[in-house]
């Protein structure tokens, strides 16, 4: 009904107050509040049939950690603990422990007071009893043999590199000092009787695409009482090779007792590749004749002699770096929502190392070989350059003091 249709038929006194709405078709008004997405090509449907001039796609986040409830309030150790009924003891019977003598009620507050003045000292070699929790933390068993794998020290194996270097329990060694091949001594159980295998095996040196481990040495058949000298030597030794970048590596010696000679049909390890042999499948091969007797373990890092000895068999020294994980970090957009300055909200998506690079130009830029005198004032234009200059330009004038953006300002 049209206004003129309305007022000739309505009288005056029942007409509305309001002008009366009249019903027209719709129009499309998105183009006035859209923005820029509504001249995309394809603004209407996307690959999903996103509706894309009304509203944004929402970002997909990954998935947050969820707490169990039940063990949130749980302390580290315990979470850690694995149940003892599951670990299983693949070597020989422990010894009998030490009966602990008493004391008397005199000897504990001597005791006590030595303890708290720090004067108590313990002979820890004269220990008969040996703590595997070291053993189990490094994960060392668990990598040699399998999940909750173990054994106890039944036997007295003592390894010392050049300049009476000792391995004891997870100790650390620089890799010079594993240039020359240890000197290892080994207690007589037997009395006179079997013999002994000594196996060094680097648990995280394996470059190749071969499951396993890398073993340095292997020396088998060694008669009990007898220096590692009587034995065969299957495999010669090989310092521990830790590439660059890899950190820490855990090299572990294995001893085994075994009644009868065992033949280990194993190469002689000419290249690194032929040194690679999973240890537990190694093992149980031969499970009916060996039986581990004692552990030593050290870790080591790359330093120049790595390089020197890989040099020396024909190989390249290799770098490895850690792959970070990429920052969670918005789709890049001509309009971002979040209104920052241009040059930082750039440096987000560009390539990490042309950023780095860019530092440290303009860090060694800053490096002063003679002593040269600072003006007394940063910026004596301070107030007009805040109120006419953009943010990013100004900055770039307080950089060379260190007031701007503080990155390219870190100590050399």
């Amino acid at each position: 009904m049209s206004a003129a249709q309305y007022a000739r038929l309505v009288p005056k006194k029942y007409r509305s107050r309001t002008l009366p709405k009249i019903d027209r078709p719709w129009r499309p008004r998105v183009i006035a509040w859209a923005g820029p997405a509504a001249f995309y090509p394809n603004r209407f449907y996307e690959i999903d049939k996103w509706y894309k001039a009304r509203i944004d796609k929402p970002e997909k986040l990954p998935e947050m950690h969820v707490i169990d409830p039940a063990n949130h309030m749980r302390s580290l150790s315990e979470l850690m603990k694995k149940p003892e009924i599951d670990q299983i003891d693949i070597g020989f019977k422990k010894r009998e422990e030490v009966v602990k003598a008493e004391k008397s009620a005199e000897d504990r507050v001597e005791l006590e007071r030595k303890s708290r003045h720090m004067q108590l000292k313990i002979d820890i070699s004269s220990l008969a009893s040996e703590n595997l929790q070291v053993y189990r933390h490094f994960r060392v068993f668990d990598d040699l043999f399998g999940e909750n794998v173990f054994f106890e020290n039944v036997q007295k194996l003592d390894v010392a590199f050049q300049d009476h270097h000792l391995v004891h329990s997870g100790n650390i060694l620089t890799a010079e000092t594993t240039v020359i091949a240890p000197e290892v001594s080994i207690e007589s159980v037997g009395k006179g009787k079997g013999f002994n295998t000594i196996l060094m095996v680097n648990l995280d040196g394996n470059a190749t695409e071969k499951r396993g481990e890398l073993i340095h040495w292997l020396i088998s058949n060694i008669p009990d009482g007898e220096g590692i000298q009587k034995g065969e030597e299957v495999m010669k030794y090989l310092q521990p090779l830790p590439f660059y970048g890899t950190g820490y590596h855990r090299v572990a010696f294995v001893l085994f007792r075994h009644q009868e000679k065992v033949d280990f049909k194993i190469g002689g390890g000419s290249s690194l590749e032929e040194r690679v042999h999973s240890i537990s499948d190694l093992y149980k091969s031969h499970e009916s004749q060996l039986t581990p007797s004692a552990i030593r373990f050290f870790q080591t890092s790359y330093d120049k002699s790595v390089k020197t000895t890989l040099h020396s068999l024909g190989l390249k020294s290799p770098l490895y770096e850690y792959e970070y994980r990429q920052a969670l970090k918005p789709a890049q957009r001509e309009f971002p929502e979040k209104p920052q300055p241009f040059d930082l909200y750039l440096d987000m998506y560009r390539d990490p190392k042309e950023v780095e690079k860019e530092i440290l130009e303009k860090r060694l830029a800053e490096v002063k070989l003679d002593h040269v005198e600072e003006p007394e004032w940063i910026d004596p234009n301070w107030v007009e350059n805040k109120k006419t200059l953009p943010a990013w330009q100004h900055d770039r004038i307080l950089e060379r003091r260190g007031v701007g953006n503080a990155k390219y300002h870190n100590d050399l």
